[in-house]
């Protein structure tokens, strides 16, 4: 088997087992166990696009891969986020927790009610369609490991919302510390990271998006345009 045919495979069966719960650090050491019977180093596992493209061409999500393929990931900068958040689509959320079915619907709520309140904010917008999406990645510390995906294709102000997108939510349950809240508070982007905190809320009591992921690209891509 071909260095890419093995990849291939590993990206297969890593996009199986995201179907059956779990994050993607854990579905693609498990796959490439699976498919090689031996440790392979990192820079060989799947990466989360080539698993997110595996995800499509199986259907699983609302996008399918138009190649039918898993050829290299081409596309700008939201191309790429959306692959990065495509195996959200797969990672199924506690119903005891969560109104949303998926990790993807619960972010695409969240997109949904900051569109309705700041639908201009470009950097606003993607950091609530990205907040959570590290859970996918690293479910011990997700949001280091969604800054770490997504360096190249978000704003330092993106990053920060997200980094503060938790403590805002300690905030306004009363819980973060006296220092903490007063640089929160004198932070230029305080009320933004507090729509970020009321859309994490609305994120567990709303079970269906009102978009896709297609459409929150095409309303990202709109405000990038302008």
């Amino acid at each position: 088997m071909t260095d890419r045919g093995r990849r291939r495979r590993m990206a297969a069966e890593a996009a199986r087992r995201l179907a059956q719960g779990g994050d993607i650090r854990r579905a693609r050491i498990a796959a490439a166990r699976s498919i090689s019977r031996d440790w392979v180093p990192e820079d060989q596992l799947p990466s989360a696009a080539e698993i997110g493209q595996e995800i499509a061409r199986q259907r699983l999500s609302a996008e399918p891969d138009p190649a039918g393929g898993l050829g290299p990931l081409i596309g700008d900068r939201l191309d790429r986020l959306a692959a990065l958040l495509r195996p959200a689509a797969v990672v199924r959320l506690d119903p005891a927790v969560h109104a949303a079915a998926t990790l993807l619907d619960a972010s695409l709520v969240a997109f949904a009610c900051v569109e309705r309140q700041r639908p201009y904010d470009e950097e606003l917008l993607t950091a609530a369609l990205l907040a959570d999406a590290g859970k996918l990645l690293d479910r011990r510390d997700p949001v280091a490991a969604i800054l770490a995906a997504a360096t190249e294709l978000i704003t330092e102000r993106t990053a920060w919302l997200i980094e503060h997108r938790d403590a805002a939510v300690a905030y306004e349950s009363g819980e973060l510390g006296h220092r903490a809240r007063q640089r929160l508070v004198a932070h230029p982007d305080f009320d933004a990271v507090l729509l970020l905190a009321e859309a994490s809320r609305e994120s567990l009591r709303e079970r269906f998006a009102e978009l896709t992921l297609d459409e929150a690209v095409a309303v990202l891509r709109q405000l990038a345009a302008e």
